[in-house]
């Protein structure tokens, strides 16, 4: 499978625009503020369709900045497959399988208990252990104030370039401003790789065509389950063999 035609060429339409060409100038001024900050930075990269333009920003001036997958055993065979091509990418072990803690609360967990010990286990903990053993100063990544409230109220409080209070650490999202169409013009006319996910994603509203865990609580009673057990029949059953409730969401 692969990005239709016509798709393809409404992203490269879009990119001979003026403000996109300005979007791309000024996340590439972030990036060059943020790399007079730190010493030692790395790339948060999720193999989603935005950390795949910060990782193409941040190396097209610094080649040699890690990237860091944190790795909670629950991603995409695509994506594995892209982090695996991606040069100097580590896979970066969560303190908890993301399916073992979705095992112990349920898909009918209260969300926001749910969201915190995933956030824990598979966010905070790893950062923590990440930036010390690595000596890490810097991180930059890909959020987009128009994914949802949250984060637009996180990126408009921080600029794009800012300095976390709690460690020092110097924060950088050069893309917060950018749009779906942004993106996805940047990635066709740099020609860069992208995970094949998508590819099965094209019939799906802008908003859901999201590259995270296939499993989880979210959308589980819009279709999510459905499209997983047509997607990726193996994947359905692995997960209806630890958590059986999920057959009731097909």
């Amino acid at each position: 499978m692969a990005m239709p035609e016509l798709t393809r060429k409404r992203f490269e339409l879009y990119a001979q625009l003026p403000a996109f060409r300005f979007k791309v100038d000024r996340a590439q001024r972030r990036v060059r503020d943020w790399l007079t900050h730190v010493q030692n930075p790395y790339i948060a990269f999720s193999s989603g369709k935005d950390s795949s333009c910060v990782l193409a920003l941040v190396r097209e001036q610094r080649p040699d900045t890690l990237a860091v997958y944190l790795d909670a055993d629950c991603s995409f065979p695509e994506s594995g497959e892209l982090i695996d091509q991606t040069p100097d990418c580590l896979r970066y072990p969560c303190d908890e399988p993301f399916l073992d803690t979705l095992q112990r609360f349920g898909l009918d967990a209260n969300p926001k208990q749910l969201d915190r010990a995933t956030m824990q286990s598979t966010v905070w903990g790893p950062i923590q252990r990440l930036l010390e053993e690595y000596q890490l100063d810097g991180v930059a990544y890909g959020l987009r104030a128009d994914e949802c409230r949250g984060r637009a109220i996180h990126a408009y409080t921080r600029g794009a370039v800012f300095q976390y209070k709690r460690d020092g650490v110097w924060g950088c999202q050069p893309i917060w401003d950018w749009t779906y169409n942004d993106v996805w013009a940047f990635i066709v006319t740099q020609n860069l790789p992208y995970c094949g996910t998508y590819d099965r994603m094209w019939d799906m509203p802008e908003e859901d065509q999201r590259v995270s865990y296939w499993a989880g609580e979210t959308k589980r009673t819009y279709g999510r389950y459905a499209w997983l057990k047509r997607n990726y029949p193996e994947l359905f059953r692995k997960l209806a063999a630890r958590i059986p409730e999920v057959s009731s969401y097909v």
